[in-house]
């Protein structure tokens, strides 16, 4: 794999919310004793505050308790009258502070005195939380995660239906849906059935009688709700109609009126005259396009495209990367599509030559980069193609042409970053 990418880490980012002038004390939401924070370590404002310069390396002087402490301008070493940095008074602040940030940039000092080694002349990039001061790569990952219930869907419709799914909770527009199905050698194969248009979820109506005659259901609310063909259960027995048992909207023939079978556009439920009020019950979601395949109590997996970072490098494509929003930590591998149609498990890192002109990353490390070729058309999504790629340099400054100077025989291209 040659040399990985470095990845950026601290001890902690923690949120400054006030400055004390009389004191000199800072006041942060973090709690120091459970993040190991001790006096002697360094940190890193991210915008300038209450007398602290954004960019500027700082130390901790002294933890006066789990959420106040005192600041040093230079290591603690240098300063043994223990002076605290003057500082003026704030209050409601959230601003991040990096504390003892390691491998977060290359040593090309910019600054001058008291500013850390940034990337500012350097070509060569680093991973790792964007949270943490300076520029990481910034990575567009979709994350598998096994999805609750069981879900139904045909080729001939966009809506798909779940029992036992909670789909408003775990689905976003843009998630891309893959239901299972067993192969020959005993394992399981996922197939994507498309991606989240719209996410209804569950919808409730409620139920006020059953008839023998037509075998309908009579509603109180608004039938015409249901997805027709759809999953439906219903709360309580009413005249036939059992409760938590899987059935078909059959057909919906106005707004109070619907019936129901007990397999897809199979005979309708032959149910007595009664009344009652359970509720019918059916969770959906609205695919772009037609489902691709159909599935019958198939379960699940789901990703939701979002920001995320990554964590550690596990081979040529490979990444341990977490979501920015949702928390999750899982191995991804590059892929050369948009941002909008990665697959479960699948990550885009996206490179920017100086023509303006944007490409997918194929492989990183701190100071090479592999693009998926121009030439060799796209490549299917989750595929680990090493062939045909580009090569260039990685940079999160500006990006230069091959051959713009000599022995640079290939682009630098600006990484993505936050």
């Amino acid at each position: 794999m040659g040399r990985p990418l470095k990845i950026a880490k601290a001890q902690a980012v923690i949120t400054l919310t006030a400055t004390a002038a009389a004191t000199d004390i800072v006041t942060t939401s973090a709690n120091l004793t459970t993040l190991g924070i001790i006096a002697g370590m360094p940190f890193i404002p991210a915008t300038t505050v209450g007398g602290l310069t954004g960019g500027v390396t700082y130390y901790i002087l002294e933890v006066l308790s789990t959420s106040t402490f005192t600041v040093s301008a230079t290591e603690l070493s240098a300063n043994p009258t223990y002076s605290k940095v003057d500082l003026s008074a704030t209050s409601a602040q959230s601003v991040a502070l990096s504390v003892g940030v390691v491998d977060g940039y290359f040593n090309n000092p910019t600054g001058g005195a008291g500013y850390p080694a940034t990337n500012a002349n350097t070509y060569s990039v680093v991973g790792g939380n964007t949270s943490i001061f300076g520029s990481q790569v910034l990575a567009n990952v979709a994350l598998g995660r096994n999805g609750t219930g069981i879900l139904y869907s045909a080729t001939d419709t966009k809506y798909v239906t779940g029992i036992g799914t909670d789909l408003a909770n775990t689905l976003s527009v843009g998630s891309v849906i893959q239901v299972a199905s067993a192969n020959i050698n005993g394992s399981t194969d996922y197939t994507t059935i498309g991606f989240a248009n719209t996410v209804p979820g569950l919808t409730t109506v409620a139920v006020a009688n059953t008839q023998n005659t037509g075998n309908i259901i009579g509603t109180s609310g608004n039938a015409q709700t249901l997805i027709a063909n759809g999953t439906v259960r219903f709360t309580a027995n009413l005249g036939g109609l059992v409760s938590g048992e899987i059935y078909f909207v059959k057909a919906i023939a106005n707004a109070s009126a619907f019936t129901v079978s007990t397999t897809l556009a199979g005979a309708e439920v032959d149910l007595s005259n009664a009344t009652g009020t359970p509720d019918a019950q059916q969770d959906v979601v609205e695919l772009v396009a037609n489902a691709a395949v159909a599935s019958t109590g198939a379960a699940y997996i789901y990703a939701t495209p979002e920001a995320g970072y990554i964590v550690r490098q596990k081979g040529k494509q490979k990444y341990l990367v977490q979501g920015t929003s949702s928390g999750v930590i899982g191995q991804c591998i590059t892929a050369n599509v948009a941002n909008t149609a990665m697959l479960p498990n699948t990550m885009t890192i996206t490179a920017t030559y100086a023509n303006s002109g944007t490409v997918k990353v194929q492989s990183l490390s701190d100071h090479t980069a592999e693009l998926f070729s121009s030439t060799s058309g796209p490549i299917a999504t989750g595929n680990i193609v090493l062939a045909n790629a580009d090569p260039a340099f990685g940079t999160f400054n500006t990006a230069a042409a091959a051959n713009a100077t000599d022995g640079q025989p290939y682009p630098i291209v600006t990484i993505g970053n936050a």
